[in-house]
């Protein structure tokens, strides 16, 4: 390691950790490849980079070259590890076009290696210039699979619900090179937070109008000056704490829930500032549209923790869709039942329909991680859909949709490997994790009638047939690798199925992390500059596990926030900016 050089005009340092520490810089999209800012670990204090001292720093063009060395490293590593993984890997796949106007389709790899922890990675952030259709995103995905010798080992693909998406997976499973589990027929799953945000969208269509005076203030406080300060006063005369509130979009997952509940923590404050600007011409925000936006944000509240576990990084949550499911169905129909509204009517019954057309059959790979649940097996799984349909009003042949659910999991383990011997295990059961459901679970348990351990899979008949002991803290993933042993091929299949993600939220993180790459800083960057950056990020924060944390807490006062709002900084604006009218 090379001695400390002090540099004119800034803190000591190692060349060998400034190196190291700029491409980190670099490929956390924070500066370009010039002037990067640098914090010293030692002191905690800043450190510019002095062009005129090129023998303490790397040029840009070295920096660039060593960061080019550490993708192509890790990226070699990946291919190695995924070439001699013995299991299968699940993958999100998604389109994206950025400001500027350039495609992009991203693949990021879902397993769970041989410490059983799950694990993601981005294996590919390619600029697509052929048109968006089926044929071309297969084939994209094809070529990734081949590159990271992948061809042999997909379990699934996790899609949101776009046309061309569906197109492509049937491509997949007509594609000879690609081997698919039972013959592609567990491969394609949607994206389960997308699903909810359709049906979010198509009830809250209903209630723009009713919700648009709130929407209006909150769209002028962002938009003006003198909204701002009028804001700023008012927080202060009722005690509360300023809070940026942003605004819903249709696009964006909660965005709805996310506002009403900033916006009610704030419902007096943005009374007196709306009705005090309407009171010309007589129309006011009254208890009626905050009483409408109380209900919608319950509603919307289910969603958005539905939303959330459907999103986790390091914890499987393919076995939860059904449970929470259940929980949304619950929240609807009590609020119906509770609020008998034409408006609130109108809002459920939309999005009833819409939640009908995706979730009246539950996919059966939903099922079938269920059952993979000890503390739902078999019997809960009946149970619970029997609740489930109950709730939404639907007739619907559970019995039989369970055993086939069972049928595809023997199937599993046909394909997966040999008959499983029996062996005693214990007979106990606790549902307390599944909060007010566990009583659904418990109804009518059998004694270990319910399946037979004659099957021809004995490993399915022994696990289905016994109870197992789970506590509050329950970890299926743990549960699973301290009963291999016992379910070696169950305990495979486990692992690949429970690997899957329920959103494609992986895919979506990675075009947040394109839209800060790809910045007015460095619009000129080349397509394979962006994949780099964007892929060696999220390897960086893989090996410390931090994908999926904020950067940066968003509650932070942000810059319409910490403008001048003096009467006398008019001018700051900008002559091209026009003044917000109030609502």
């Amino acid at each position: 390691m090379m001695e400390p050089v002090l540099c004119p005009g800034t803190l000591e340092v190692n060349m060998d950790w400034d190196r190291k520490a700029r491409r980190g810089a670099a490929v956390a999209d924070k500066l370009n490849y010039t002037g990067m800012l640098l914090t010293c670990p030692a002191a905690g204090a800043e450190l510019h980079y002095n062009p005129n001292i090129e023998e303490c720093l790397d040029s840009r063009n070295t920096l660039k070259r060593r960061t080019q060395q550490s993708y192509y490293a890790y990226r070699g590593y990946l291919m190695e590890m995924f070439r001699t993984y013995d299991g299968r890997v699940s993958l999100t796949s998604d389109t994206w076009t950025s400001t500027y106007g350039e495609p992009f389709v991203c693949v990021t790899a879902h397993w769970i290696d041989n410490d059983w922890l799950l694990q993601k990675r981005i294996i590919c952030f390619e600029a697509m210039e052929e048109a968006h259709n089926g044929f071309n995103i297969k084939s994209r995905i094809v070529s990734c699979c081949k590159n990271f010798h992948l061809v042999d080992k997909i379990f699934s693909i996790s899609h949101d619900n776009a046309t061309a998406n569906t197109s492509a997976m049937q491509f997949l499973k007509e594609d000879p090179s690609i081997k698919l589990v039972l013959d592609g027929s567990l491969m394609h799953v949607r994206c389960c937070a997308h699903i909810l945000n359709l049906c979010v969208q198509d009830g809250l269509d209903e209630l723009r109008t009713l919700l648009e005076p709130i929407r209006n203030v909150i769209r002028w406080i962002r938009a003006a000056r003198s909204a701002k300060r009028i804001y700023k006063q008012k927080c202060e005369e009722y005690g509360l704490r300023k809070k940026v509130i942003a605004l819903d979009t249709p696009t964006r997952w909660n965005s709805t829930y996310k506002l009403l509940h900033d916006a009610i923590a704030c419902r007096d404050v943005l009374t007196d500032m709306y009705n005090e600007s309407r009171a010309t011409d007589g129309q006011f925000i009254t208890n009626d549209h905050w009483s409408l936006a109380k209900i919608v944000h319950d509603v919307l509240e289910t969603f958005d923790n539905a939303t959330h576990i459907f999103s986790y990084v390091y914890e499987p949550n393919i076995h939860t869709v059904i449970l929470e499911c259940i929980k949304i169905i619950c929240t609807i129909k009590q609020t119906s039942l509770a609020n008998p509204g034409v408006a609130v009517k109108r809002l459920l019954d939309n999005m009833k329909v819409k939640w009908c057309a995706y979730f009246t059959e539950f996919p059966p790979i939903y099922a079938i991680a269920a059952i993979l649940d000890p503390g739902v097996k078999l019997e809960g799984l009946t149970n619970l859909l029997t609740f489930y349909y109950q709730q939404l009003d639907v007739q619907f042949d559970v019995p039989y949709y369970v055993n086939n659910c069972k049928r595809i999991l023997e199937r599993l383990c046909e394909e997966y490997g040999a008959v499983i011997q029996p062996q005693p295990v214990g007979s106990s059961m606790g549902a307390s994790r599944f909060g007010i459901l566990g009583p659904v679970l418990k109804k009518s348990r059998p004694d270990g009638s319910g399946s037979s351990s004659s099957s021809s899979n004995i490993g399915v008949g022994e696990y289905l047939t016994y109870q197992f002991e789970t506590e509050e803290n329950f970890h299926i993933i743990e549960w699973w690798k301290n009963h291999f042993s016992k379910f070696p091929v169950l305990a495979r299949i486990a692992k690949d199925i429970l690997a899957i993600p329920a959103s494609t939220i992986a895919s979506e993180s990675a075009f947040s992390a394109g839209r800060r790459v790809l910045d007015e800083k460095r619009s000129r960057l080349s397509s394979e500059s962006i994949e780099m950056c964007v892929c060696k990020k999220d390897w960086d924060q893989a090996e410390k596990r931090t994908q999926g944390l904020k950067e940066e807490d968003e509650e932070e006062d942000d810059p319409w926030m910490t403008l001048d709002t003096s009467d006398s900084g008019g001018s700051r604006d900008g002559g091209n900016q026009q003044q917000q009218q109030a609502p």
